[in-house]
């Protein structure tokens, strides 16, 4: 997603200045409900239960984080508003891991060995990547919405990934691909790791349809891809692939594609046309844009939208709903086996059909990976917004 926002400059200095942030704030909540009066009386009396955030604050994909960690807290909220857990408040230590390998390792390093938190909420496939090693050492879960195939399995269960994969979304993309006829597909992917994972895929993806395919890796944070775009447009696709962290550069490249003469339709092969700032990077260019992602049912997620709303005033994107939907997978952890990282990190491995804010159930495979629902949408009017779920 791209990193323009629509926060006030309060709200982004308090999550800046909220690295180490603990909320058990529900007894304001519970201000005349005599009913729950008891249980927060106890809740505030028991140690709280930590949950360690190793989310971007700065860099690239600070913007993001910045509209995804409110979304982790709102989460907290409600479970504090409903007693907490097994009469413990929900709190979390949150650091900033930068987007960087080297700042999840310092992060997480803090929040495991100075804050003693049992299990972790994390983000970005470079991040996770380096933060794996850590978990199996230090014997403490990680749950994050990383979207690269396989990379969560060689953790063995240390490390869970909430997330539609490209794996399990691209089928969706190749079969319009097939009805199109498309013959020439060009992919665009960021030079992280998460390009080793997409990169083939696509390409299979294309060998299968008979279609010729080509790709360029673009560098994060830069400006300028006309070199890039240019390369596109000399291989004359009929089709043009973005996939990325939902950083700002893949709306550049868009509004770029189209500057330099693009017009073949281009497709997101995850959910970020969901979010507001990705929208408002993209521009006019996103309109029309077909991408498959999780399904995005924002009436079944009504608690937690109309949260989301009154924090920030427009609606939360995709991965709000899958980041909210950790908070209660540990919640239940904590639940059935109390504040042990190896307790929790077995009841998350053993899910089956856990009920989902959004709707529906979803079930943790031998791997790791949570087997989210997936659909096809396409984003009709970027302004309003308005976008479609539509039929492969």
């Amino acid at each position: 997603m791209s990193k323009g926002t629509n926060m006030s400059k309060g709200q982004s200095t308090s999550i800046n200045r909220g690295r180490r942030r603990f909320l058990a704030g529900a007894g304001a909540v519970a201000l005349g409900l005599p009913p729950l009066r008891d249980a927060f009386a106890q809740q505030a009396s028991a140690a709280p239960y930590k949950i360690g955030v190793t989310y971007p604050l700065s860099g690239p994909s600070g913007s993001w984080g910045q509209l995804l960690v409110p979304a982790i807290e709102i989460g907290v909220q409600h479970l504090n508003e409903g007693g907490g857990v097994n009469g413990h408040p929900v709190a979390l230590v949150v650091e900033d891991s930068k987007g960087s390998p080297e700042g999840a390792v310092s992060s997480m390093r803090k929040v495991v060995q100075v804050d003693g938190v049992q299990v972790i909420m994390t983000i970005f496939t470079n991040v996770v990547s380096a933060q794996i090693p850590l978990a199996q050492q230090f014997k403490v879960p990680l749950l994050s919405p990383v979207e690269a195939p396989g990379l969560v399995a060689r953790s063995n269960h240390w490390a869970f990934a909430v997330s539609a994969l490209l794996s399990r979304t691209l089928p969706l993309l190749e079969i319009r691909w097939k009805k199109m006829g498309l013959k020439r597909i060009f992919a665009f992917h960021p030079n992280t790791a998460i390009a080793a994972y997409g990169s083939g895929l696509v390409k299979a993806a294309a060998e299968r349809l008979g279609a010729a395919h080509e790709q360029a890796l673009f560098r994060l944070g830069e400006t300028d891809y006309r070199g890039l775009v240019t390369r596109a447009k000399a291989f004359d696709p009929d089709a043009i692939l973005m996939w990325g962290h939902g950083t700002p550069d893949e709306g550049t490249i868009m509004q770029q594609a189209r500057e330099l003469g693009i017009s073949a339709p281009i497709f997101v092969g995850n959910g970020n046309p969901t979010s507001k700032v990705y929208r408002e990077g993209a521009g006019k260019a996103l309109n029309g844009v077909i991408y498959a992602g999780f399904k995005y049912d924002l009436g079944a997620a009504k608690k937690l939208v109309d949260a989301y709303r009154t924090k920030f005033g427009f609606d939360p994107d995709f991965a709000v709903i899958e980041i909210y939907d950790m908070v209660n997978m540990i919640a239940e952890g904590i639940r059935k086996n109390g504040y042990d990282s190896e307790g929790i990190r077995s009841v998350i491995a053993g899910l089956k059909d856990f009920k989902s804010i959004g709707g529906g159930a979803f079930s943790i495979d031998a791997d790791g990976q949570a087997i989210l629902p997936v659909a096809l949408y396409q984003v009709k009017d970027v302004e309003k917004p308005v976008i479609e779920e539509i039929t492969p």
